[in-house]
């Protein structure tokens, strides 16, 4: 059986969050590494035809969509399962890894991060502080949700890692080590001991990449 293939850069919050999930399975993957803007290119796009990140493969089976990914790994791999069986908590997962998709990406990565660090080091651009302002009072939103969303738990759905942990520490990490999360991570003490707990994980310290 070959090993999983997961396609994109080791920063992407997508691409950490697929190889994460495989990491708490135990199982054994390979990083193709698509660098900045190759993933508009044709080799890629064969992979993933809208220009995103992550694409996968395990035994001649092709995937794209994070969500996807996560899923199938839970479900196909042996090991501690990711998912709770108790309703409420998995529609809570599904809740938080929706809101990951829907505004927190949009806002910390894709506005915060991209112009805070990769517009700098890969264009050459100085950050747009503009849009950067902007995408703040979404980002801490985001925050307060997942904080609120968290209850008691020790982890974000459940007393256990589930896949909306892997979802979710990419993007707050990234978010909590720029200047700009420094005011909103400091009203939500929770979040930050959730980050702590989550960078002792062995699936943290194996899959964690440098930027």
């Amino acid at each position: 059986m070959a090993n999983p293939i997961v396609y994109g850069p080791a920063f992407s919050t997508y691409v950490w969050s697929a190889r994460l999930a495989l990491a708490e399975k135990g199982v054994t993957h390979e990083l193709v590494d698509v660098p900045f803007g190759a993933h508009r290119e044709e080799a890629h796009l064969s992979r993933q035809p809208f220009a995103k990140v992550p694409a996968f493969e395990h035994d001649g089976f092709s995937l794209y969509e994070t969500q996807a990914i996560v899923r199938y790994v839970d479900e196909r791999f042996p090991g501690t399962p990711l998912q709770p069986e108790d309703v409420h908590q998995w529609s809570r997962m599904n809740q938080i890894m929706g809101i990951v998709d829907a505004y927190a990406w949009p806002s910390i990565a894709g506005a915060v991060l991209f112009n805070r660090v990769l517009a700098p080091r890969f264009l050459g651009r100085e950050p747009d502080e503009e849009a950067i302002a902007k995408a703040l009072p979404r980002a801490r939103l985001c925050l307060a949700e997942i904080n609120r969303l968290m209850e008691d738990h020790r982890f974000l759905a459940a007393d256990f890692v589930t896949l909306a942990d892997l979802m979710v520490i990419p993007l707050l990490y990234f978010f909590a080590n720029v200047p700009d999360g420094k005011a909103p991570f400091a009203e939500h003490p929770k979040l930050m001991n959730w980050i702590g707990h989550m960078e002792t994980r062995p699936s943290f310290l194996v899959t964690k990449p440098s930027w």
